[in-house]
């Protein structure tokens, strides 16, 4: 004779575990303060002896809690940890590749004594900033321009410049304090561009003479950066008008 299957009063099959649900008030949850009651049938089918394990919800919710403030703890540790590099227990672990750093630099001698740039050297110290320059002239037929920087003896330029047709250059110098018959010419030809470095081998105006010679308008687009204070622009004014020179861009990143 089949034995029946023995219902509890939630009208489960014995053997399967169920957790009584939390009383309701108006439709929401309130702590329930009795018991979780499981029953289960043991090896011969009879069920086995009830077990009631007494774990109020009010309880739990705490403890609940409380794991969660430990692990907002633990996150903000870490995160304070990683921005301040101190780390003395090594709790923090990041995705950065631990290269070890070489113990000297390549070449050099970092550690021995202090050493002055020699004068004449190739490293040549400045008391300020370089500056930046970067203008475009329109030359009609037979106009010319001057365009000149003034430096001190030592101090150089890098420039490069460029004419949509050939035109001519002449490079030369108006010293300070002697009269223009001591202009020095260093380079005179018939081009339509040039680039280099430049050392001023005195104090004064250090620049180029452009002159379109054709029968259409040029173009002159020139870039210079240098140790230079000031530039100058003639076109018949034997004063010239003086140009702003920049400080260096911030760097783009």
């Amino acid at each position: 004779m089949r034995r029946p299957i023995e219902r509890d009063p939630y009208n489960v099959p014995l053997g399967i575990s169920l957790d009584v649900p939390e009383a309701l008030e108006h439709g929401r949850p309130r702590a329930f303060s009795g018991a979780f009651t499981r029953y289960c049938l043991s090896a011969s089918g009879v069920p086995a002896a009830m077990t009631t394990q007494h774990t109020p919800i009010t309880r739990t919710v705490t403890a609940v809690a409380a794991a969660r403030a430990t692990a907002i703890a633990l996150i903000v540790t870490a995160s304070l940890l990683t921005a301040s590099g101190f780390d003395p227990l090594d709790l923090v672990v990041t995705g950065f590749a631990q290269t070890p750093q070489a113990i000297n630099p390549v070449g050099g001698q970092p550690g021995g004594p202090p050493i002055a740039p020699k004068p004449g050297g190739p490293l040549t110290p400045s008391a300020t900033t370089y500056k930046v320059d970067a203008i475009e002239f329109g030359l009609m037929p037979d106009q010319f321009v001057e365009y000149k920087f003034r430096l001190n003896t030592g101090q150089m330029m890098v420039f490069n410049w460029k004419a949509s047709t050939p035109v001519d250059v002449d490079f030369h110098t108006v010293p300070d304090g002697k009269p223009i018959s001591a202009s020095e010419t260093f380079m005179r030809g018939t081009v339509s561009s040039g680039q280099g470095t430049y050392r001023a081998p005195y104090p004064g105006l250090h620049g180029w003479y452009w002159k379109n010679s054709g029968k259409e308008m040029v173009t002159i687009v020139l870039n210079a950066s240098g140790f230079f204070t000031e530039a100058r622009m003639f076109s018949g004014d034997p004063v010239g008008e003086p140009m702003e020179v920049k400080d260096p861009p911030a760097p783009e990143y």
